[in-house]
């Protein structure tokens, strides 16, 4: 399912309260379901990495900067990915010559760059596959709410910016379960942009998006299909672009013809670049990739060490000395 985020979901409002009922409804369905889940433990340490809401928080890039702590410290991190909005719903080892986003989703194969990645709805057969081809560390994305596998780190990711919205759960509002259960789960919180972190979220260590290229700042129309999509425009805005519109579509909306000759047209009528994020340019038809600009970011911490020592004294803890990031 393909949406964006309702302008209620931001907001206190009549329809919100309304909803409530259906809120308690969801919340009880999934503790009920998630006490009846059988979870099972693997032979290698798991880092999950999740976050509350419905939609991106910038799970994504936290995902890769752990792949390049562990592969430092001398480790084979292969990553789990759901594959979201995927055709194939075994778990397969991405193959980034093969594979396309409506195979195996859009998140696994910008994740599939970095370490060996594995897509699929069942994480235990997909963890059970990365051990068998070598992985000595599995990440596990988007996580948090998943009872399957155990996770041995969970880090919660919360995007300041974005926030909580309302501080509801779906459907009321955007948060996938309370503020207070997310919190019990994680081992660290790792909070994204200069922003306030929501009531009830603490002991979090910062981090940032930065731009991983040079950036060379001009007027752009910028399109995006994100959980929360305005995050873009305020990033191209803090790098100083001119954005002269802003496109939002669905999260991991998978991009027609029409449309992409609809941007470009815009763009070419006022003789500006079309840009997007790199996860949005693995939804563009081959044909106008070369007519759209993409804006690179990695994430960059506040506190480095904070996150090096999580999953050194962790992972020595669980499994005995298997990590040296240091």
């Amino acid at each position: 399912m393909f949406f964006l985020a309702p302008k209620f979901w931001r907001q206190n409002s009549l329809l919100s309260r309304a909803l409530l009922p259906a809120s308690w409804g969801y919340e009880y369905i999934s503790r009920w379901y998630g006490k009846r889940i059988k979870t099972h433990k693997v032979s290698v340490p798991v880092i999950c990495v999740g976050n509350l809401v419905m939609g991106g928080a910038g799970k994504t890039p936290t995902v890769i900067a752990l792949v390049d702590i562990l592969k430092k410290a001398g480790h084979n991190p292969h990553i789990l990915s759901r594959g979201y909005g995927a055709v194939v719903k075994d778990s397969i080892k991405v193959d980034l010559k093969k594979h396309t986003y409506l195979q195996v989703g859009d998140e696994a194969l910008l994740l599939a760059e970095k370490a060996i990645t594995w897509a699929g709805e069942d994480r235990v057969l997909s963890a059970k596959l990365a051990i068998s081809h070598g992985a000595s560390v599995i990440i596990m994305d988007d996580g948090l709410q998943n009872y399957s596998l155990h996770k041995d780190i969970s880090l919660l990711i919360v995007d300041t910016l974005q926030g909580f919205g309302n501080g509801k759960v779906f459907p009321a509002g955007p948060l996938r379960e309370s503020p207070q259960r997310g919190v019990r789960k994680a081992a660290i919180v790792i909070a994204i942009g200069n922003g306030e972190l929501p009531k009830g979220i603490p002991h979090a260590t910062r981090a940032y998006m930065r731009a991983s290229d040079k950036v060379n700042p001009r007027p752009v129309i910028a399109f995006a299909g994100l959980g929360y999509p305005e995050k873009f425009n305020r990033t191209l805005q803090d790098y100083e672009f001119d954005v002269k519109r802003f496109i939002p579509f669905p999260d991991h909306h998978p991009y027609t013809i029409p449309e992409l000759e609809r941007l470009v047209k815009i763009a070419s009528r006022r003789k500006i670049d079309l840009m997007t994020t790199a996860k949005d340019f693995l939804r563009i038809p081959e044909y106008f990739k070369k007519k759209v600009s993409v804006f690179n970011v990695r994430l960059e911490f506040d506190e480095p060490e904070k996150l090096d020592d999580l999953v050194t004294n962790k992972l020595n803890a669980e499994f005995g000395k298997i990590v040296n990031i240091k």
